[in-house]
């Protein structure tokens, strides 16, 4: 992977991180949030089994989100590992009630196959995880794998 798409690729995810801080606030400026959230869940790490995968591998993701009460309906998702077309390949998401402490949330993805066909070749790609409580964004955290042939 060149440095350019490297590059891009930040470039794409720093986007999106800025446009969910965007609509973040909107929601609390428009009185949307009923519930506070200060302190409520937080992205503890996110991880993978491996650093390497090959094609067809499946990957293992793990977000340990650390709750500072129970809580339900908290939504969690993986985006990223975008091809030369600016699609994510990777979308997971899932809502689940978290207990006080730690929580893991995990998600198991296909490893796409390299191929022009895909818009994928071998490199290092990233991918985001979010977490969402009371219709707000309280936590994001950026991952890198490297893929091969």
């Amino acid at each position: 992977m060149s440095e350019d798409d490297k590059h891009e690729q930040m470039k794409h995810i720093k986007r999106l991180t800025f446009a969910g801080a965007l609509i973040c606030v909107a929601l609390l400026l428009t009185g949307c949030v009923t519930k506070p959230i200060a302190d409520s869940v937080e992205i503890e790490n996110v991880t993978t089994e491996n650093s390497t995968y090959h094609s067809g591998e499946i990957m293992n993701i793990t977000v340990v989100l650390k709750s500072a009460t129970d809580v339900s309906g908290v939504y969690t998702n993986v985006a990223g590992i975008t091809n030369k077309r600016g699609k994510n390949m990777l979308f997971k998401e899932t809502t689940t009630n978290l207990t006080r402490g730690l929580n893991n949330v995990t998600f198991a993805y296909k490893m796409p196959a390299c191929s022009s066909c895909s818009g994928i070749s071998g490199g290092t790609y990233h991918f985001n995880a979010s977490v969402v409580y009371g219709n707000v964004t309280v936590g994001n955290s950026t991952c890198s794998v490297i893929l091969k042939q």
